[in-house]
């Protein structure tokens, strides 16, 4: 039985340092992405990875609480892709008004 708490702690600790890998990733797709779909994008993709990788910390240190943390964290994040998003559709639409208006 002790051989197989090993085993999920390594399978464990390798998908943190993979997370871990994939969000860099992801943070270059949102500073470099061309347009603002692909930074949103990755913004959402990031907080969500962020998201399971302290589930997946809760798991390795054994610690309930940092469930709630992913709550919290989920809550905060996709208001603030909503907020974001809201506010460049708004001045988008201020720019095509404005075009309209010369």
């Amino acid at each position: 039985m002790h051989e197989l708490a090993d085993v999920q702690k390594y399978l464990l600790t390798g998908s943190a340092i993979f997370l871990s890998v994939t969000i860099f990733f992801c943070l270059l797709r949102a500073a470099l992405g061309p347009r603002f779909t692909d930074r949103i994008t990755a913004a959402n993709i990031i907080g969500t990875k962020v998201i399971v990788l302290i589930a997946v910390m809760a798991m390795i240190i054994g610690e309930s609480y940092l469930a709630d943390i992913c709550l919290i964290y989920a809550i905060i994040s996709f208001l603030s892709v909503v907020v974001l998003a809201r506010s460049v559709l708004e001045h988008k639409e201020e720019e095509k008004d404005s075009w309209y208006e010369s």
